[in-house]
């Protein structure tokens, strides 16, 4: 590890920073707009009584109340998902694909430019105070025709590939995760305050300049990994489909040792764990809201303490699964797969507040998922095929995530007044598929017999130190 923090410095971490602080910035603070524009404007209840929605002043008419309004606003939600879910991918695959020659600089540059739009449209439209809340989803107009966050990821992933050996990749990857979710956590633990102080605009326009500056800042001080002439990039390429049929095609082309079956777990056990953990974000709200009594305040703690634990848990249990206890990476996402599955399900069977937080204690451990799996690919592929696969492994998850939310936000619609915490289940049993996947991509690399990744041993830190 010190070999690898040696001349250590800053390009897309900031990048990624800024996107987890954005997206937990506005996160719980859009679906609480969604609730109230929907209670006073759509469903046309009395604004003060609104008010009172998600407070700790709450009374049984309101209670009545926040069952109708959160129906209703789980439809805005789903289809915002759906949008995302089908939109979305399609362009964030060709402009992806199109940067495997062109360069890694305008696609993060295109992501960063979509995401700017998207924010900026979700602050004009929460300044008209009484537009009907289904003209939010105007911003996903900008947002997906940009290549949304598929874009910037995959910009950032291919990026890392790019300029960072391999043995020092994986650690890396794991500082590039926790960069994520360090912004997260301060967006997460700032939200509710700037939101009290400020109102709604505010939290809208910090998203706005955060993502000004991000684009700024890759404009001037992030340099071309890929050796191309810009004066010569070929535009007219952006939006063709062969780039896609190359990329699918290296997806799913034969390779030795069985490494095509390897790929394809790989590909399997990260799309479902990012589906799984991501998509009940705004449905974990809602519930805790409802069966908790959980104040906005209330729940951005709780967040803020997942996100710390999570950036914790992110390095230690790579140090500890892989280097210290000498695990398979394969054996560490199977060890983290059950922690989650045993965490969702406290969570579905939690009537206090502590077993809430335990239950998000247990969920931490997955956090070694992402990086492991992404080295995992790293090693199994040519380096030439990287980009186009993180590519792929970007999208796909984006589609898991999205069509996630929007079963979720179904099954809990479904559910709310007979079984509202059913969702948690749900995501347990997703997870124990992947978990399967997880077990036989174990064995496809047992029998591979190629070394695993190199992570450094105690002994040689002791000598780089």
């Amino acid at each position: 590890m010190t070999d690898c923090l040696r001349n250590f410095k800053l390009h897309v971490e900031v990048l990624y920073t800024l996107l987890g602080f954005s997206m937990m910035f506005e996160n719980s603070i859009t679906t609480n707009f969604l609730l109230y524009r929907t209670c006073y404007v759509t469903l046309e209840y009395n604004r003060s009584d609104c008010d009172l929605l998600g407070t700790k002043f709450a009374n049984n008419d309101t209670k009545i109340m926040e069952t109708k309004v959160e129906t209703y606003a789980t439809y805005i939600i789903m289809c915002r998902s759906i949008t995302e879910a089908f939109i979305a991918p399609l362009f964030g695959f060709l402009l992806a694909s199109w940067s495997d020659k062109n360069g890694r600089r305008p696609l993060m540059l295109f992501g960063l430019t979509g995401l700017l739009m998207s924010y900026l449209t979700m602050t004009i439209v929460s300044s008209l105070p009484y537009v009907s809340p289904w003209y939010f989803l105007l911003h996903e107009i900008p947002f997906c025709l940009c290549g949304s966050k598929i874009a910037l990821m995959t910009g950032c992933l291919s990026y890392m590939s790019d300029t960072i050996p391999e043995h020092k990749r994986g650690i890396r990857l794991g500082f590039l995760e926790a960069a994520a979710n360090l912004g997260m956590l301060v967006g997460t633990l700032s939200s509710s305050y700037v939101f009290t102080s400020f109102g709604y605009n505010t939290i809208f326009l910090t998203c706005v300049a955060c993502q000004f500056f991000s684009w700024m800042f890759t404009w001037f001080f992030i340099k071309e990994s890929l050796n191309v002439d810009e004066n010569q990039r070929q535009w007219t390429t952006l939006f063709r489909l062969t780039p896609i049929k190359q990329t699918m095609a290296i997806v799913f082309k034969r390779r030795e040792n069985n490494d095509r079956a390897l790929v394809l777990c790989i590909f399997s056990v990260f799309v479902t764990f990012i589906g799984a953990k991501y998509s009940d974000s705004s449905i974990i709200f809602l519930y805790l809201r409802k069966e908790f009594s959980w104040t906005l305040e209330m729940y951005t703690l709780f967040v803020a303490f997942s996100l710390a634990i999570w950036i914790l848990m992110c390095l230690v249990t790579i140090r500890v699964f892989v280097n210290i206890l000498r695990m398979k990476e394969t054996t560490a996402i199977i060890m983290a797969l059950t922690f989650n599955i045993m965490g969702y399900s406290v969570q579905g069977f939690a009537n206090k507040n502590w077993q809430i937080y335990g239950a998000a204690g247990l969920l931490s451990v997955g956090s070694c998922i992402p990086p492991l799996s992404q080295l995992l690919l790293s090693k199994v592929v040519p380096k030439d095929e990287i980009g186009k696969l993180y590519a792929a492994l970007v999208s796909f998850n984006s589609i898991s995530l999205l069509l996630g939310s929007t079963f979720n936000a179904y099954v809990y619609n479904q559910t709310i007044l007979r079984f509202p915490q059913g969702f948690n289940f749900v995501t347990a049993v997703i997870c124990g598929f992947a978990l399967i996947v997880a077990i036989v991509s174990s064995i496809l690399y047992s029998k591979r017999g190629t070394p695993r990744f190199h992570i450094l041993t105690n002994e040689e830190d002791t000598r780089n130190e």
